[in-house]
């Protein structure tokens, strides 16, 4: 009897080891994939593996796509398929926001296509592949507003839950918490990087420059205007 419960605590403990080791990946996939694009750059501007711009963008990802997947887990918990509401509902919203930044591209029709479907899926969880050349700014702004919107509300839902629960689980209310907090840390991580370690920030003077959105739209569509091919850029802000 002792030996089989042993054994069922060291095949719990492995579930939870291959879900952390999932989860790392996850998040360094995502990090390293600015640093793998700025590979096939010149070498100044790109992003050494043991540098503090590294750090920055593993912090950035690793917050913002952990608190984005920890809220569909508490939702997902606690309300179960409306889970998948939350998701529609946000994949339709990147969704329009693809299709605008297609007709800013010079792309062809069926590459167009296949961006539009797919990249929405990706961008329920985070930002991390930008399709258009030249600023970025406004992109961020548009999909991490409704994002954080989204991770309060779900959030608000959680703890409403929790208040009218006869006996809640534990880790709802500090769960809630570090959804509500991550996101922005998140972001401070991303502004960091973009204020004191991004390769290029050197050469570009103007980022401190507020622009207007419609010389945000201009210098998009120069940039891709002439482009042959689509490669996921690492975004300029």
């Amino acid at each position: 009897m002792m030996m089989m419960i042993m054994m069922m605590m060291m095949l719990v403990l492995l579930d939870y080891v291959q879900l952390t080791t999932s989860l790392l990946n996850i998040f360094y996939t995502t990090a390293q994939l600015p640093r793998q694009v700025r590979l096939q750059q010149k070498k100044r501007t790109r992003i050494e593996t043991f540098s503090m711009a590294s750090v920055l963008l593993i912090a950035w990802r690793t917050l913002t796509v952990g608190s984005r997947m920890l809220a569909f887990v508490l939702f997902a918990l606690l309300f179960k398929s409306w889970l998948f509401v939350v998701i529609g509902f946000h994949y339709l919203l990147m969704f329009v926001l693809v299709f605008y930044q297609m007709r800013l591209s010079t792309q062809k029709l069926i590459s167009q296509v296949v961006y539009t479907i797919v990249t929405p899926f990706v961008y329920i969880f985070d930002y991390c592949v930008n399709w258009l050349k030249g600023p970025s700014r406004y992109w961020f702004v548009m999909c991490y507003v409704p994002m954080f919107c989204e991770n309060l509300l779900v959030s608000a839902l959680c703890l409403w839950y929790v208040t009218n629960a006869l006996d809640p689980a534990w880790y709802i209310l500090p769960g809630c918490i570090f959804v509500i907090l991550m996101f922005p840390l998140g972001v401070t991580a991303q502004i960091a990087y973009y204020i004191y370690w991004h390769p290029t920030i050197t050469d570009n003077k103007n980022w401190k420059v507020l622009i207007t959105w419609s010389t945000f739209q201009q210098q998009v569509y120069d940039e891709n205007n002439t482009s042959a091919k689509v490669i996921p850029d690492e975004v300029n802000v």
